[in-house]
């Protein structure tokens, strides 16, 4: 036997209370929905929606800084590697110095890309919140849905299938050029 003792439990407590030697022993992970993440995941649904371009655009900004704050990492090890093997006066090091330069180099390049991608993910962020409101009044919704089974349990809804009516009710609001007109179909 592999020798790992494994015990899973679940609650549909929002804050369970355990001793600190249960919190020790185990991995407690919470899957609750909260208002404001299902507002962003409805807001990235209804955007997607309507501006495809606009969300295509925000996911790409966001592999980019990924990449470019991995490229950063990855120069700073790399230098470090290079100062830590040195050998000798380091002035000497023609070898280290071109390394040195050359990390200088592309550090600055992808510090100005950094920059620029915060100014792009503002204008982003600022283009999507036109859609906001609506994406509150979804997660209001799923919320006053997901209660209405205290009243009777036959009332219960999963995320899944309230994504699924809101997106076909996306796809049945009519259309209008104003965002204002649109956002209340």
């Amino acid at each position: 036997s592999s020798g790992i003792n494994a015990e899973y439990g679940d609650t549909k407590l929002a804050n369970p209370k355990y001793s600190p030697g249960v919190f020790g022993k185990s991995m407690v992970i919470n899957y609750t929905v909260t208002l404001k993440g299902l507002e962003d995941q409805l807001l990235s649904v209804i955007v997607k929606y309507e501006r495809p371009e606009l969300e295509e655009q925000r996911e790409k900004l966001i592999q980019e800084t990924f990449q470019n704050k991995q490229k950063l990492k990855d120069l700073e090890d790399t230098l470090l590697r290079e100062l830590a093997n040195s050998t000798g006066n380091m002035l000497d090091n023609t070898e280290l110095i071109s390394t040195l330069e050359d990390t200088k180099t592309k550090a600055a390049e992808v510090t100005e890309k950094l920059k620029l991608s915060v100014k792009t993910g503002v204008d982003i962020e600022r283009a999507r919140d036109g859609y906001r409101m609506a994406a509150n009044r979804g997660a209001v919704l799923f919320f006053v849905l997901s209660d209405m089974s205290v009243i009777n349990p036959m009332y219960q809804y999963s995320l899944m299938a309230f994504l699924e009516v809101f997106n076909i009710s996306l796809r049945r609001s009519l259309p209008d050029s104003l965002l204002n007109k649109r956002l209340r179909n």
